[in-house]
Order: C-alpha cells, then sequence, then structure tokens
C-alpha cells in the first residue's frame, strides 16, 4: 500500500474517531440534561414533601395544644367552683356564728339587767322597810314618852342613816359590777363575732390559648448546572483538522522512509 493510501487511512480514521467522540460527548450532554431534570423534579418533590410533614407535625401539635388547653381550662372552672362552695359555706357559718353570738349577748346583757333590777328593787324594798320600822319606833317611844325621847330619837335617826350609807355602797358596787358584767358580755360577743371570718376565694388565671401555626413554606429548589450542548460544526471541523493532521503526518513519515 503506498504513502498516500496510508496517509488517507490514517487521517479518516482520525476523523472517524473525532466524530464518534462528538457522539459520546453529545449523548453525555442528552444524559446530564435528563439528570438536571430528574434531579429538579426530585428537589422540588421532596422539598414539598418536607413542608407538608412540617405542616402535619406542626397541626398535631396545635391540635395536642387545644386538647390541653381545653383541660388547663377546664380545671380552672373547676377550681373556681370549688372556691365558691367554699365562700358560700364559710359565709354561711359566719351568718350563723354572727347571729348566736347577737342573741347570746341579748340573752347576757338582759339577765345582767334584769339581775340588777331585782337586786336594786331588794335593797330598795329592805330600805323601805327599814325606814317603816324606825318611824314606828320613833312614834311609840314619843308615846312612851320614856327615859331620854330625844336621844332614842337621834338613836334611830343615826340607824337609818347608817342604813341609807350602806345601801348607797351596795348601789355603787352593784352599778361598777354591772359595768363589768356588761363589758364582759360585750367582749365575750365580740370574741364570738370574730371567731368565723368570710373564705377569702383563691384567684386563677385563664390559660392562655394556642397560637395557630404558621403554614411552612416550601424550600427553593438549589440551582444546577449543565454546560452547553457539542457543536456539531466544531466537532466536524476539529475531526477534520485532526484527521488530515494525522494523516500528513502518517505521509510524511512514510515518506521519510
Amino acid at each position: 500500500m503506498s504513502a498516500t493510501a496510508w496517509a488517507v487511512a490514517s487521517g479518516g480514521a482520525s476523523f472517524l474517531q473525532g466524530m464518534l467522540n462528538y457522539g459520546a460527548q453529545k449523548q453525555q450532554y442528552v444524559n446530564d440534561v435528563a439528570y438536571k431534570k430528574a434531579s429538579d423534579e426530585f428537589a422540588s418533590w421532596n422539598a414539598s414533601l418536607q413542608a407538608s410533614q412540617i405542616n402535619v407535625n406542626n397541626q398535631y401539635k396545635y391540635w395536642q395544644q387545644r386538647v390541653n388547653y381545653g383541660q388547663d381550662q377546664a380545671y380552672v372552672l373547676n377550681q373556681r367552683n370549688v372556691e365558691l362552695s367554699k365562700a358560700v359555706a364559710q359565709a354561711d357559718v359566719v351568718a350563723r356564728t354572727r347571729a348566736s353570738a347577737g342573741a347570746n349577748y341579748v340573752q347576757a346583757s338582759d339577765a345582767i339587767t334584769a339581775r340588777l333590777e331585782q337586786e336594786s328593787m331588794s335593797e330598795a324594798m329592805s330600805m323601805f322597810h327599814t325606814r317603816a320600822q324606825t318611824l314606828r319606833a320613833m312614834a311609840a317611844t314619843e308615846a312612851a314618852g320614856i327615859g331620854d325621847i330625844d336621844k332614842q330619837l337621834i338613836d334611830y335617826a343615826r340607824q337609818v342613816g347608817n342604813r341609807q350609807t350602806i345601801t348607797d355602797l351596795n348601789n355603787g358596787f352593784r352599778n361598777a359590777q354591772f359595768s363589768r358584767d356588761q363589758a364582759g358580755a360585750i367582749a365575750n360577743y365580740l370574741n364570738e363575732f370574730n371567731s368565723q371570718q368570710f373564705y377569702t376565694q383563691q384567684e386563677f388565671q385563664d390559660p392562655l390559648p394556642p397560637f395557630p401555626p404558621i403554614p411552612a413554606m416550601v424550600g427553593a429548589v438549589p440551582p444546577s448546572m449543565v454546560g452547553g450542548a457539542p457543536s456539531a460544526s466544531a466537532a466536524f471541523l476539529g475531526s477534520a483538522l485532526g484527521g488530515f493532521s494525522t494523516g500528513m503526518n502518517t505521509y510524511i513519515g512514510l515518506k521519510g522512509n
């Protein structure tokens, strides 16, 4: 085979190899574009799925919070009812206690006053009888005319005066005792009146309602790039030049031998 034939064959093989490389690059480009599209679609689907899962989880948490809020609200209402029941029951106890204290005071005060009146009446009647007896004795002495009448009358008057002094002292003692008894009755009344106090209700704050969750945003798909498609004209020219160069090199090499 001549050098020219070898040169043409070598150049043709180089040209063919270049075009085959172009075909491989073109197929790789098609594959890269398809992979990019599939990757973008998967990334978009995955972002939507993650956002959907986040929304579902948030809704479930919100539902749990709503259930807890309802339970807390029911607990607060129940506790308020309990506190109100305690306050009503204690108010009834206070009313009965104070009414009983008032009734006991009136009874004790009436008894103290009645005792003072009875003792004062008894003392007055005793003094009345003393005066009456003295007057009868003085009249009898004057009528009889026996002994020193003036001296006897003065003695009778002194006895009445002494009895009156004792009566006045007893009245003073009774009045002082009456004041002390009344003060004691008032003190007992106040102690019994204040022995029961109204119940102070405990305050319970309303629970805070949960806030609805904000829908999750779908995450942006990160950008991906694929190089430009291989040029057929550039591949043809490159393969032609490569084949021509290879053929010339082969021809020169064979001619030199």
